[in-house]
């Protein structure tokens, strides 16, 4: 007899829709499956699955860039299930979608209500901290507690959901359950009145590289935490300031088949009208390089040189 998941998922590839990550176990769960698909551009997860194993298996696929969807029952062909079934099934995925939703945004609350503890909680870094010392950093707009760091984020109200949690040893950790989509680290974004820091305000990923560009520059910066969180921060950053200059400071990730941090920062910033910057001189024939680079690695004169020269030629 046919293991139903893996028939599923048969039925999804002959469609088109291969998933480039192990999905079955989410879909045995019955939770809705959202996933990066064969052919979709780095950051992007434009599958959809869902699948229903009590009584009759049977479950939706689709693919938003494709425009693919497919209403799937076990041991039939999709083209002859009725529109009743088809509705039926529909029903049932929205249901289960509307019931993730709802669980997944009560996590999303409980782990606000432990950052917004955690960051009460948290006194004044140690300019000793490992994490600190070996980055060559000073501790810009984060807290400590216990031995952890605490980076927060903050959605476009300028209100904390999370905190990153970042040990000695570099480990990071978001809280458990906690949103990140959307959420961002600012530091000098606004100036002592309230309104707009003067001059450009700088984008990239993580906490290190853009504390180690505002310590070069001294502009404004927003971590958006991740390469996949990159545009969604920057399309946010741009409503916030619709006529600052914003650059973007790319992660220089050459030592990877796909240079992701790279393709990102382009991505963001063709989305925003934003210009880009990268840590080191990039040309076709460095794609071999065996190590990554980001702001965090490169002195802060190189660090300020290099902002200086986003767009020109030698960058993106």
């Amino acid at each position: 007899m046919t293991d139903p998941v893996s028939e599923f998922l048969h039925a999804m590839g002959a469609a088109g829709i291969r998933p480039m990550e192990p999905i079955a176990d989410k879909l045995a769960s019955g939770d809705p499956v959202r996933f990066r698909a064969d052919g979709d551009k780095p950051g992007r997860r434009n599958g959809w699955a869902w699948l229903h194993l009590d009584g009759v298996p049977a479950g939706v696929f689709r693919h938003y860039r494709l425009g693919v969807r497919t209403v799937w029952r076990a041991g039939s062909d999709p083209r002859s299930l009725s529109p009743a079934e088809r509705r039926t099934i529909m029903a049932q995925a929205r249901e289960s979608e509307a019931r993730r939703k709802a669980e997944t945004e009560a996590k999303q609350e409980a782990a606000t209500g432990v950052a917004r503890d955690l960051w009460r909680a948290a006194g004044k870094p140690d300019p000793a901290h490992g994490y600190l010392t070996r980055k060559r950093l000073p501790p810009f707009g984060i807290r400590q507690h216990r031995n952890a760091l605490l980076v927060p984020m903050f959605d476009c109200d300028f209100r904390l959901r999370n905190v990153q949690r970042i040990y000695p040893n570099g480990r990071k950790l978001f809280l458990s359950g906690g949103r990140t989509d959307g959420l961002f680290w600012p530091h000098g974004v606004f100036s002592c009145d309230g309104g707009p820091s003067a001059g450009p305000l700088v984008i990239g990923e993580g906490f290190a590289t853009m504390a180690a560009v505002h310590h070069a520059i001294g502009h404004g910066v927003v971590a958006a935490m991740s390469a996949r969180n990159l545009e969604t921060v920057a399309r946010a950053v741009r409503k916030l300031f619709p006529s600052r200059t914003l650059i973007i400071a790319a992660d220089d990730d050459r030592h990877l088949s796909e240079n992701i941090g790279l393709n990102a920062a382009r991505k963001a910033a063709a989305s925003v009208g934003a210009l880009v910057a990268t840590p080191l001189p990039f040309a076709p024939e460095m794609h071999s390089a065996e190590t990554e680079a980001d702001f965090a690695d490169i002195a802060p004169a190189e660090v300020a040189a290099r902002i200086a020269q986003a767009g020109t030629a030698g960058h993106a």
